[in-house]
């Protein structure tokens, strides 16, 4: 999930916010201000109005303690942590890697729900003693609506379907069970698949049948789960097909290289000759400085293509994944993953460059389920 507003970062990890969570901000700001606080719902002051941000706020900052709390377990089991990006539905810790045992992925998922409880009780007793205050009105009724989301945040995180958090906890049993963790992914995908048709399907029924607005909420939901399932259950089959394979079986050798001082259009045409979606930009001296992708040089003009250099698009080195030729592309597939799907540079025990994996290479292998003769494919 993309970041576009970078907030900083905690204990080494980016937080930020994608786009649509000023979108979910200004809608629960506005239900909770015009129909939830006021007295008269449908009329509301400036209090009631100020009610409903501070409440939009504090959730999601909840989401955001929820997200933290997947990081922190995930560190402590030894899966870093490179980012936590908020958006419309929630949050995403992005993980460099896997859980490497059912107990460690059981744990990494139900802490989620768990803090999400946490924060349900916080606020329930901070009602609590409001009351028990004096206290009344407003700000009784912010600390109500916070313990009582919050819950339903749990409550709703333990369905058993990825990519909820019940549903990482349904992959941990399945994996506990069956020793096979690709098979408890795509099982619990694919239970997955079927929640987010069922919400889909639920809220499209009740938005037609009572005209209400808020049956588009679950089948917005729906679209989402089932989105996020079909892609985690696509991500399980490309790792039973291609994982047991090592990087020198997928990768294009040898690499294709484009200097980065060289047009766009050049680059385009080596592209076209290599059969390749990425190539390896060098400098004059042939050191590897990044990659730059097909998509990129298409993004570019045909006729703005020949006044624009390489580096002008490429990806510099520094964020690109590594890997060695005889390690298993499981582990490769973790890291690309986290680093977005951008081509991997593969090198020798010699840290000499010898090759490349993209996301072709990927989908070649896992439709052919199989290696060429002789291991990789030739990229010239």
């Amino acid at each position: 999930m993309r970041q576009n507003i970078r907030l900083g970062t905690v204990a080494g990890i980016e937080i930020g916010l994608n786009w649509s969570v000023l979108l979910i901000l200004a809608l629960f700001a506005w239900e909770l201000g015009l129909y939830v606080f006021p007295a008269r719902p449908g009329h509301a002051g400036a209090a009631d109005w100020i009610a409903g941000v501070v409440g939009a706020v504090a959730l999601l900052v909840s989401v955001l303690i929820h997200e933290v709390s997947h990081a922190v377990v995930s560190r402590h089991h030894d899966v870093s942590v490179r980012s936590i990006t908020l958006f419309v539905f929630g949050g995403v810790a992005q993980l460099e890697g896997e859980a490497h045992t059912p107990g460690a992925d059981f744990r990494i998922a139900a802490v989620g729900p768990l803090t999400s409880i946490v924060l349900a009780g916080f606020f329930g007793a901070a009602q609590a003693t409001a009351v028990a205050a004096g206290l009344h009105g407003l700000p009784v009724a912010v600390l109500s609506w916070l313990w009582q989301i919050n819950l339903l945040l749990a409550v709703f995180n333990l369905i058993p379907g990825a990519p909820l958090d019940g549903g990482r906890v349904l992959r941990a049993f399945l994996w506990h069970r069956s020793g096979d963790r690709v098979r408890a992914s795509i099982q619990a995908a694919r239970v997955g698949r079927g929640l987010g048709v069922l919400l889909a399907v639920l809220g499209l029924l009740t938005f037609f049948s009572t005209g209400s607005i808020v049956g588009l909420w679950p089948a917005l939901i729906g679209l989402f789960v089932y989105t996020a399932a079909k892609a985690e259950e696509r991500y399980a089959l490309i790792q039973g097909a291609v994982g047991p394979l090592t990087v020198g079986q997928v990768m294009t050798v040898p690499a294709p290289v484009v200097q980065g001082a060289a047009s766009v259009a050049h680059a385009a045409a080596v592209l076209w000759r290599s059969r390749c979606d990425a190539l390896v930009v060098v400098d004059d001296a042939g050191r590897a400085t990044g990659a730059v992708t097909a998509r990129a040089v298409m993004a570019v003009p045909d006729e703005l293509r020949p006044g624009h250099v390489v580096n002008d698009i490429a990806i510099s080195r520094a964020t690109l994944p590594t890997a060695r030729v005889h390690e298993h592309m499981d582990a490769l597939l973790e890291r690309m993953v986290a680093h977005e799907g951008k081509p991997a540079l593969v090198f020798d025990d010699d840290d000499r460059l010898v090759g490349i994996v993209s996301t072709s290479d990927i989908e070649r292998a896992v439709a052919l389920r199989t290696v060429p003769p002789g291991g990789a494919r030739a990229g010239s």
